[in-house]
Formats: C-alpha cells, sequence, structure tokens
C-alpha cells in the first residue's frame, strides 16, 4: 500500500524525503553549559538515519537567562557554533532536513540552573515556579534581539531552518496566553497585543536571516485547565498572525495539565489533538504539521482527511527511532511500539537522571554505541522466563547471533506483561508484548511454553549460558486469620482466573493495588483500597499519577492508606485507621496486592553447575518495566 505520509513534500524552500517530521523533545544530553556530546549526535543521527523527513533539534536557549533545563542545548553565544555545525551535518549526512527549535524558558526558567531571576510579560508565577521579574519594553528588545541573533547562528551552523517556541507555556506562549499576560501597554490586553512579542521576533529574525530563510512557529492551538488561558478561538487568530508574519508553517501543539497529549485515555487512542491541527487548517494558507500520539494508520487518516500537512512524531520515533523506514520497507510489525507510559516525560523531571529514557527502548541514550556481535564460536544460551527481561535479553541475543531458546512456564508469553495491560489505560502495554513475541519468531528463537524449568532439566539441555529470568514471589500479608479467609492475588483477579464478588477490598495501595482497583471499579464492583503507607501509588510517576488518583476517587474507589491490619474475620478485614479508630471492612472478597520479592530459587540451585549464569528481571528485585527491559538488554549484550 501506498503511504501518503512517505510522499516527498515541499515546505517551502525545503524539499522534504516524507512527512514524517522529528517533534522537538528535550533530550538532555548536551554537558552542562549547553554544549553538544556524542550522546546527543547519536541520538539525532540514528533518527536522521532511521528515515526521517525533517528534524526539529529540541528547545534550544537563546540566552542564559532563559534556561529551563539542566544539559539543556544551547545557541546563546559563538563557542558553541563549532558543536553545532556537527550537529547540523551528522543529520543532513543521512538525507534529513535539519531544523533547530529555538526556546526561551521566561518564568519557566530555572533560577538554581542560571543563578538569574527569571523574567516573563508579567510578574506571575508559573505553577510551582518562581515569581519573574516582568520585562521592561527595552528588555523586551533585547530578547528579540536574542533570538535573531540565535537563528543567525543556527544558519552559520549549517541549520536549514529555526521553529520559535510559541508553546507550553515557555516565553513566547508566556506573552500569547492572558493567564500569564496582565500587561497593560501595547503587548497586552487583546489577542493581537499578545501576539505582538511574537511577531517581532519572526520579523526580527527574517530581517537578520534574509527573507529566504525558512523560519516556522510552534503554537498552542489552545490551552487545557488553564484559568483564563488561550481558547481555540484565539489560537486560531495566533496561527493567522504568524503566517502574516512570515511564518512558512503552523506547527500545531496544545498545552496544560489537562491536554490530550499529556493524558492516558481509558483505551489507547491516536492523533489525540488532529481536531485542533484541523481547525487551524481552515484558517492559514500555509503547511501545518501535528503532534499527539500518531500511529502510522492515524498518519494516513489525517493526512488523508487533509487536517494536516505533516506528521510530527516524538514518544514514537524515541521508542523507534527506524520507524520511517521500517514503513517504508512494509515491516510495520517490527517497529518498537510506544506503550504511552510517560516514562520519557517522567525522567526529565527526575533529578536523578540526566536525559530522557524510554520504557521500550533500552538504546535510547545510548544511540552511539554499537551492539557487539556474537564471538566467533555462538553459544547455546537458554533463557528461563519470557517476560520483559526474558524476551527482550533473549532478542539481543540473537541478534548477536547466539542461538537462543526461551522456556516459558506457562501457555504464553508475557509474564508481567500480560497482567499491567489489563486494567483501564494500560492496553499500550499489549502491543509491546506482541513485539517481543513477533521479534522472537522473526529471529527464529524457539519458545517453549508450559516448560517449567528445573536444575535437572537445564543440566540436560546443555547450555553454555543460562539466563534466569522467572519472575518473582507474590508477598502473603502477616494478617491474622488470612489463611482462613477466600482471598485471591490482584494477578488473578485480573487474569480473570478466580470469581470476585460484589463488594472487594484491595489489601495493598502500590501500582498493582491500585490499577487492579480500577479495573473492578469498572466492572461494577464496589472497591476499597487499603495499604499501610501514607500515599497510595507512588511507583507511579509525576506525569500520570495524579490524573490516576483523580480517576479513581470519581469512580468512586475508596482510598485508605495509613492503616494498621488488625486480623481477617469472615467477611470482614479489621484495620486501625490513622486516627486510632477501629473499622471493618466487609467484603465479597479480599484482593492480595501486597507486592513482591526476588525468587532466586532456580539461580541459587544451577550456580556452579552451568558454564555461564545470570540473573535478570524480577527474580533479581521487583522492577517496572524500563529496568526489566533495561537489565535484559544489558545480559544480552554481554553474553
Amino acid at each position: 500500500m501506498t503511504r501518503r505520509v512517505l510522499e516527498p513534500f515541499q515546505l517551502g524552500p525545503l524539499s522534504l524525503r516524507n512527512r514524517i517530521v522529528l517533534a522537538p523533545i528535550t533530550t538532555q544530553y548536551a554537558d552542562t553549559v549547553g554544549q553538544v556530546t556524542e550522546q546527543l549526535l547519536g541520538h539525532y543521527e540514528a533518527r536522521a538515519r532511521g528515515g526521517t523527513g525533517l528534524i526539529i533539534v529540541e528547545a534550544t536557549y537563546i540566552e542564559p537567562v532563559a534556561q529551563a533545563f539542566s544539559n539543556q542545548l544551547g545557541i546563546y553565544e559563538d563557542t558553541l557554533l563549532s558543536g553545532l555545525s556537527e550537529l547540523a551535518a551528522v543529520i543532513k549526512r543521512h538525507g534529513a532536513v535539519a531544523a533547530i527549535q529555538l526556546h526561551h524558558g521566561g518564568r519557566m526558567a530555572k533560577p538554581a540552573l542560571t543563578g538569574i531571576q527569571p523574567v516573563g510579560p508579567s510578574a506571575i508565577a508559573g505553577a510551582g515556579g518562581v515569581l519573574p521579574a516582568e520585562l521592561s519594553k527595552e528588555q523586551i528588545g533585547q530578547v528579540v534581539k536574542s533570538f535573531a541573533r540565535a537563528a543567525v547562528r543556527a544558519k552559520e551552523a549549517g541549520f536549514d531552518a529555526v521553529e520559535l517556541h510559541g508553546a507550553h507555556g515557555y516565553l513566547i506562549d508566556q506573552f500569547i496566553s492572558a493567564a500569564a499576560n496582565k500587561r497593560g501597554d501595547e503587548y497586552g490586553g487583546g489577542v493581537s497585543n499578545r501576539v505582538r512579542f511574537l511577531v517581532q521576533v519572526l520579523e526580527a529574525v527574517r530581517a537578520a536571516t534574509g527573507s529566504t530563510y525558512p523560519v516556522w512557529v510552534r503554537t498552542n492551538a489552545r490551552e487545557y485547565g488553564v484559568e483564563g488561558g488561550t481558547s481555540l478561538e484565539e489560537g486560531l487568530e495566533v496561527a493567522k498572525l504568524a503566517e502574516r508574519a512570515g511564518s512558512i508553517a503552523i506547527n500545531v501543539s496544545s498545552y496544560g495539565p489537562s491536554t490530550p497529549t499529556n493524558r492516558t485515555t481509558a483505551v489507547f487512542k491516536p492523533a489525540v489533538i488532529q481536531h485542533l491541527a484541523a481547525a487551524v487548517k481552515q484558517v492559514v494558507s500555509v503547511p501545518v504539521m501535528v503532534v499527539g500520539r500518531i500511529t502510522p494508520e492515524s498518519a494516513e487518516r489525517i493526512l488523508g482527511e487533509g487536517d494536516a500537512d505533516l506528521i510530527a512524531i516524538g514518544k514514537a520515533l524515541l521508542a523507534d527511532p527506524e520507524l520511517p523506514n521500517k514503513l517504508a520497507v512494509g515491516r510495520e510489525e517490527d517497529i518498537v511500539p510506544c506503550i504511552v507510559c510517560m516514562h520519557c516525560r517522567d525522567t526529565l523531571q527526575n533529578p536523578d537522571i540526566v536525559g530522557i529514557r524510554c520504557q521500550v527502548n533500552p538504546k535510547l541514550a545510548r544511540d552511539h554505541e554499537s551492539l557487539p556481535p556474537a564471538p566467533a564460536v555462538p553459544k547455546k544460551v537458554l533463557i528461563v522466563g519470557a517476560g520483559a527481561a526474558g524476551m527482550t535479553s533473549a532478542l539481543v541475543a540473537a541478534r548477536r547471533g547466539h542461538d537462543v531458546t526461551v522456556w516459558e512456564k506457562s501457555s504464553t508469553p508475557g509474564g508481567q506483561l500480560l497482567q499491567a495491560a489489563v486494567p483501564p489505560h494500560k492496553d499500550a502495554i499489549g502491543f509491546f508484548t506482541r513485539y517481543l513475541e513477533s521479534q522472537l519468531h522473526r529471529l527464529g528463537v524457539t519458545v517453549h511454553c508450559r516448560e517449567e524449568a528445573t536444575v535437572e532439566s537445564v543440566q540436560r539441555f546443555h547450555p553454555d549460558a543460562v539466563v534466569v529470568a522467572t519472575g518473582p514471589k507474590n508477598v502473603i500479608p502477616a494478617i491474622p486469620g488470612l489463611e482462613s479467609t477466600a482471598a485471591v492475588s490482584a494477578g488473578d483477579a485480573l487474569n480473570g482466573t478466580v470469581k470476585v464478588g460484589k463488594r472487594v477490598v484491595v489489601i495493598g495501595g502500590e501500582l498493582v493495588g491500585c490499577e487492579t482497583a480500577e479495573y473492578l471499579v469498572e466492572q461494577g464492583k464496589t472497591v476499597t483500597v487499603v495499604r499501610r503507607g501514607q500515599e497510595m501509588a507512588t511507583s507511579i510517576g509525576p506525569s500520570l499519577r495524579p490524573f490516576f488518583l483523580e480517576r479513581l476517587r470519581k469512580k468512586g474507589v475508596v482510598l485508605l492508606p495509613g492503616v494498621r491490619y488488625q486480623e481477617m474475620l469472615p467477611g470482614g478485614l479489621v484495620i486501625e485507621t490513622p486516627d486510632g479508630a477501629t473499622r471493618i471492612l466487609e467484603a465479597d472478597t479480599f484482593v492480595l496486592a501486597s507486592g513482591a520479592v526476588a525468587d532466586m530459587s532456580l539461580y541459587e540451585g544451577l550456580r556452579g553447575k552451568v558454564p555461564e549464569l545470570h540473573s535478570i528481571g524480577d527474580c533479581v528485585a521487583p522492577q517496572a518495566i524500563a529496568e526489566a527491559v533495561r537489565d535484559g538488554y544489558a545480559v544480552g549484550e554481554a553474553l
């Protein structure tokens, strides 16, 4: 089938080999002063080599006060030009067009990084931010000049175009949004006044780089959940004014705590802001780019319906930089799927991690490293367990050239992934499970299901190397009387292998317990979740946790943290609440979700009895998908 998304496209003077755009996603792969690094070069080279038509390099700060992220790429002085030139060259070397996004954090800039009070159109702090200093007219003029100088550097470095970041609550958007801009001069008030700063930046950039040098704007079509924020009507006016000022395209996005691009849906929904792009497309004559969880299938629909001209893909190209090339040769089943977990966003907010990460792509942040081939004499490798860790290690080992066999004790591969994909908002995990299965088949890896490994059976197999990935053991909470109660595991409740009554108490309020509660309340059950800890679902990342807890409460799930378990009675759990009161929680079914512990029994039994032995995944310690995949990759690489 001919795909519209793979058609060449003319963007002003730029000839793109296809309509796929790498959306500008901050990576934090630059060094501490914003210099290009080998890691950053490898990241962008992989996505250019993967067949993307237009690469828009991430938010790049234009002056020291503008920095909003640690290890953010910089374009604020000429000393950065050498690295930027190398970056542009490595992208263009592989046939992609290279653009770079110019960025000013405004009130979102971080004084801890800059040592300077942030600035903004008005002295209004953003959510959780520092109070900015209101820019004077003279200072506004200086910022406009900084944008122009940065654009000149981009052109000198060899970038084919620049994008102005006018979205997502940063400085240009702060001027546009009435929620952040309360000025009483010509930069405040009506939409045309609030867009004045953007127009001046566009005009200054065009004047400094020449009228033929391509520049466009990324803008919010609307803001969600921002009181007094940009409406769709205002967003359309912004797009029209940007076009009039010389923007050769409009890159459509959205912003706010409840924007669809930052929230999951009960069942995976692609192209979540297509309607916004369609609205912009109706009011401008320049090409429109659209972003927001776009799959190859939804890209075809968008283009076919005429709602956009270019498809911007962010997270999916983090998961698989080869996505365009695989589409071009009809290998859709080989594309590593994004599971919409927001792990990438969460790592950017984690001070203990420098550099964006992906749960399903352990090579992200390591694109500059090559996978070593197997030794001259490949090994006979046995992987015990076909969960995320086991299947990943099997894939990596097989790709290197080893002879790999997988044993799985259950009837189907997947391990903990199967359970994880059942609750609402989690079905995209199933895409990854099916991808891993298909890749094992494609590589000729033999998978034996219903094959429970013992020390003796492993020895009879005569492997050169064994990787134990058998998963964890469930923790049974020490509650007097529990042994005489018909309690069921969360896994069995999710898999439908046990009957769950109308009234349910879930014992354990971490990720599994709370997700099981949401699944059961959707089945029409009355659900209460209890846990000893003071907060619920703390292992869920900050991007999704507030929305998740809000959903549980709205659906009627009762959350009781900070309790003490006293005893189990027939049909009831006796607890002590944080205020010292005693309560009996009556239920038809008690679901145990009290966590898991390592199960190293097979590994310990095999120690010294096989030539090479490794353990990975949940059998070592209960892990998230990211850690399991990372460990599986590392062992597959080391065999």
